[in-house]
């Protein structure tokens, strides 16, 4: 969009939008940038920061950047002038920066060694797959997330997105609600720490079956596979997105196409990657919550939290409300209960149930009743026997002064969470509050 409004010849809004590509270390966007300075396209002509943008573009490796800094420096003849303009941008835009605060070191392994292993899994159910989708050969994949409560069981199981939508979600969402992990102990206690995401693939391999499968969809989709190739080489980062969750398995019949075009190892973490610098943010979160994890990166928090905050700022609900918990742990210098408690309503409002059967229940501790109220309400609408949004209505009661109905919906969350075999402490403990 950046570059569509720059050839319309709309360089203000071209402007504003290559600034926020080159906090994210978006070299083409630094670049033109310099460009626009150069010959006051959107901006008063100024050739002092046009050699400032350039100089950084030449550090994120701009062969083209570097000559035209050259020249502006030959024709100014004056150095003096042109090294502060150069340091300035230098401290926000920087490639150091980069590398600093977002770069992330991906990894030969699965999960960063130098941490933790992660959860073991110890009841295994594999999705089924859609029958019609199987006899058709259809392929694809979906990303999900979940949590691990302290006995091993998954709650929360939601659906982040998925190629074709609808087609697989069903089976998958059903197969991980049925997995368990062992309980994970720390210092005595099981630890709530044990959010989990995974692209789960779908895939037509049966032996002759998919080779005849794969022989038909290399002739029919080659020209469609090359068109695709053009396009994330050209920088569409919804493009590569894609691409790159197809290029995280291995026996796909589009992945068999594209790994011709891009076999190098880490080449479904270079296209994440540079979605994310082209500012998509369902990228942004993903890179952000691998790097958090160490899952094919270097564990690093600062700058998985970065990635995530602009997906956040982007309006991508599920970073939202990943970053309000992350800023709601006490472990991390991060905490922060106001800003946390801002992530949290924004999430609300974009009808994420998990943000708002939290916020409601921070609301009711506010004395926020009838606003907490409207949120249960809401969330009731995609799972009204939850146990959270039942221990939420069980506290809206208790603070109005009705202790029957608290008694009530608390019996019901406990019930829930037995009926799923979660953690039942939580809803224990709260029902034999009400009972003293």
């Amino acid at each position: 969009m950046a570059t569509k409004d720059y050839n319309n010849a709309d360089y203000e809004l071209a402007l504003i939008e290559f600034n926020r590509l080159a906090a994210l270390g978006n070299r083409d966007a630094i670049f033109n940038i310099g460009v626009m300075y150069l010959h006051g396209q959107g901006v008063e002509k100024d050739l002092t920061r046009a050699y400032a943008w350039f100089r950084i573009a030449a550090d994120f490796g701009i062969d083209e950047a570097r000559s035209a800094a050259q020249l502006i420096a030959q024709d100014l003849k004056d150095e003096a002038q042109l090294k502060p303009a150069y340091q300035a941008l230098n401290t926000d835009y920087g490639y150091s920066q980069f590398t600093q605060k977002l770069q992330p070191i991906f990894s030969e392994h699965r999960y960063d060694p130098k941490q933790s292993a992660p959860p073991l899994r110890q009841h295994y159910v594999d999705a089924k797959y859609p029958e019609d989708a199987y006899h058709q050969g259809q392929e694809g994949w979906v990303w999900l997330e979940f949590d691990i409560d302290e006995s091993g069981a998954v709650r929360d199981v939601s659906i982040i997105d998925a190629y074709p939508n609808n087609t697989f979600n069903r089976a998958i969402y059903n197969a991980v609600r049925r997995w368990r992990y062992a309980p994970l102990i720390v210092n005595g206690s099981a630890s709530k720490d044990r959010h989990r995401s995974l692209i789960y693939h779908f895939t037509t391999f049966k032996g002759k079956r998919y080779q005849q499968s794969f022989a038909k969809q290399q002739r029919e989709y080659q020209g469609k596979i090359n068109r695709l190739i053009e396009s994330a080489e050209q920088g569409n980062a919804i493009v590569q997105y894609y691409v790159a969750n197809w290029l995280q398995a291995d026996d796909h019949n589009a992945t068999r196409l594209l790994k011709y075009h891009w076999p190098q190892v880490h080449a479904a973490s270079d296209l994440l990657l540079a979605s994310a610098t082209n500012g998509y943010p369902e990228s942004q979160y993903r890179l952000g919550a691998s790097l958090l994890r160490g899952e094919y990166t270097q564990t690093n928090r600062e700058k998985g939290l970065n990635w995530i905050l602009y997906a956040a700022q982007a309006g991508f609900a599920e970073a939202q409300y990943r970053l309000a918990r992350e800023l709601f742990d006490p472990r991390f210098g991060e905490f922060d209960n106001a800003k946390a408690e801002r992530w949290l309503q924004a999430a609300a409002e974009q009808s994420d149930p998990r943000a708002m059967r939290d916020y409601a229940l921070l609301l009711v501790a506010d004395t926020q009743l009838s606003l907490a109220e409207e949120y249960i309400n809401r969330a009731a609408k995609f799972d009204d026997t939850h146990p959270d949004l039942l221990l939420a209505r069980a506290q809206l009661a208790s603070a109005e002064a009705k202790p029957s109905q608290a008694y009530q919906f608390a019996s019901q969350a406990l019930e829930q969470a037995t009926s799923r075999q979660w953690h039942e402490a939580s809803y224990l403990a709260y029902l034999n509050s009400l009972q003293q």
